[in-house]
Formats: structure tokens, sequence, C-alpha cells
């Protein structure tokens, strides 16, 4: 089976040539791969230094995109031309090494019923290494919080080492240009039942360059995704929290009343029948988003056949 490696690169002149060089080491019992090295509208050295590279190694090409689009636009320029039968992502920095490559692809291909293999540093038997505090801990809330919105029971939604078949790829409709690519894939992949493995991954700090992450965009996409997915975590506990209000209100006018001290003519009255009606209502609003959310992945399961009808008919 071809393998197809995809690296989208920004502005990491410092990795392009340890990156090529270590991800090309780990296929070297493979005859059939292709190293994918996509240039995002890098600003430095980034192209020239992977145009020289890829001069002397036919197993590498190099895709440009004009201007820094994001990773997601990246990945998707990587997808459309990859060759192999088998796709993987990994990071420009190498914070996973260059060796899980073949320990995600061997799954694929030990393992038929397997669609998709996602690597993760916070399953059992995952890793962290010389990642700083901050970064660390916002990733393991941010897998937490978003992890919870998406079926599979993941422990690493937000990393982008994973392994693909291909055909499970050229079936989804991606739109996504930024890093939530990661989870539009993973909602898309679950709503069409392809089926999911986790593999322990070790994490490790970036050795070289600067982080090209934006923490604040990242948590805002990531957060608006979640809600997206699962509108109850957002109508749920806003409803619920007015109607506990409203609900706890009642029962201190109810006491006022069995004292014989209750005022009718308080605010308090008119306050907790707002809260407890504002409540029910965000609550019924969390019931219809919800079912909006179901037929949405009725309509990723109708792209995915249009997507494969049109393939055949090309064919």
């Amino acid at each position: 089976m071809k393998i197809s490696v995809i690296i989208p690169m920004y502005n990491e002149e410092d990795n392009v040539q340890r990156t090529l060089q270590e991800v090309n080491n780990s296929l070297k019992d493979y005859k059939n791969y292709e190293i994918l090295a996509v240039n995002d509208g890098s600003k430095d050295n980034t192209y020239k230094l992977l145009k020289e590279f890829s001069s002397e190694n036919q197993k590498v090409r190099v895709l440009q995109n004009p201007t820094n689009m994001g990773m997601g636009r990246a990945l998707r320029t990587g997808f459309e031309n990859a060759t192999g039968d088998i796709v993987v992502t990994i990071d420009a920095d190498l914070s996973y090494s260059a060796d899980h490559i073949i320990k995600l692809t061997s799954e694929l291909i030990n393992d038929e019923s397997i669609d998709m293999v996602v690597g993760s540093p916070y399953m059992e038997g995952g890793a962290v290494k010389n990642v700083p505090f901050v970064r660390l801990f916002i990733s393991k809330v941010a897998n937490l919080f978003v992890g919870f919105s998406i079926p599979g029971d993941l422990s690493t939604v937000t990393s982008v080492l994973r392994a693909y078949k291909k055909e499970v790829l050229d079936s989804l409709e991606l739109e996504s240009n930024g890093t939530e690519i990661n989870l539009e894939i993973l909602s898309k992949v679950n709503a069409n039942h392809f089926r999911i493995k986790e593999v322990p991954a070790v994490l490790e700090g970036r050795k070289l360059g600067q982080s090209k992450l934006k923490f604040k965009a990242k948590t805002i996409t990531h957060v608006l995704f979640s809600f997206h997915e699962k509108p109850m975590m957002l109508f749920g506990v806003v409803g619920f929290i007015l109607c506990f209000i409203g609900i706890i209100s009642a029962i201190y006018l109810f006491y006022q009343y069995l004292m014989g001290t209750l005022d009718p003519t308080r605010p308090l009255m008119l306050f907790m029948a707002i809260m407890i009606i504002s409540g029910i209502q965000i609550l019924m609003f969390g019931f219809v988003a919800t079912q909006i959310s179901l037929l949405k992945r009725e309509v990723y399961i109708i792209q995915k056949e249009n997507k494969l009808l049109k393939k055949k008919i090309k064919e």
C-alpha cells in the first residue's frame, strides 16, 4: 500500500531539513511512499529549502499555497494531491517524532476494519515531554472540553498526528481553513460511522523555530465548534441555571408566605417568573438546536454519498 505523508509548513525554515530527513528515514523500509510538504505562504526561506531538498529526493513533493491560509487549508491541499492508499498527517516541528508514522500506518494495514488512527499523548501509554506547563494545561483542558462534544470517547481530539484511509478522506466534504479542521474531520468521520482507533503517542516540546499557534483564536474556534456540535452544552447549562435561580426564589417566597411576611408587590415575584420562563425557553432552544445538529449529521452522510457517486462517474 502506498503511504502519503502530509506536512503543513509555515515559516519553518529551521525545521525543513531535519523534519524531511527524519520523515524520509522513518520510511526507508517502504518503497512505495511520498512526502507532501505543503508550504502555506511562508515569508522566510521555507519554500526555497523545500525545493532544494525535493530536487535531491524524488520522494518529496512540494505544494504551495499562495498566501498563509491556515493549517486547515494546507492539509486540504495535501489531501487533494495525495496519491497514497494511506494518508498520514504530522506537525512540521516533529512534536511527534517521525517514528509515529509507521506506528499509525501499521494499525491501518494490520486491521482492515479501522478507517482512521489518532495518536494520543493523553491516553494510557502516551506521554508528554518538555512541554511548557501553560501550553500543556490549555491543551488538556481543550481536549477534555471539546472531546465531550465529539462521540467516540477519545482522549485527544485536537492533534494533527493521524493516519487515514484515503477513501475516507475522499468521501468527506471538508471546509475548514484553520486548526478546527481536525475537529471537523472527527465530526464527519463519526457521522459517517467510520471506525476510529486511538493509539498512545509521545508529545515533545518544540526544539527549533517558534510556534505559530494562536491560543486565543484557537480557544474561541474550539469552544464555538463544541457548542455547534452539542448545543445543549450551552443552552442546557444556561437554561438549568436560570431555572434553578427561579426555583430558589420561589422557595424563598413560599417560605415568606408561610411566615406571613410575603409582600406580593416585591420585585422578587417578577424576577422569579422571568427566571423560570427564560430558563424553560432556553432549554427549548437547546432541544431544537440539538435536532438541527442531528439533521446536520444526515447531511454529512448525503455529502459522502454524493462525493462517492461523482468519483464513480469520473471513473
